[in-house]
């Protein structure tokens, strides 16, 4: 096993943790280490996902230039 790769994901996993918790989408309890996710909207998730991910896949075609003959 690729223990950097074991040790990065785990560090991925607490950021994502610590973001949703700043976001105010999650609770984390000190006392007893557990982390509770509140409900959300997939739909509008969904939605509002794929708004910023077109917009971030454009910016990237212009940078690189896709497109041009």
């Amino acid at each position: 096993m690729n223990w950097n790769l074991a040790r990065g994901l785990v560090y991925l996993a607490c950021l994502a943790a610590s973001g949703l918790a700043m976001a105010g989408l999650a609770d984390f309890d000190l006392a007893t280490g557990t982390l509770d996710i509140r409900p959300f909207n997939l739909y509008a998730l969904t939605g509002a996902t794929g708004g910023v991910v077109s917009s971030l896949l454009a910016s990237v075609a212009l940078m690189r230039g896709w497109g041009r003959k």
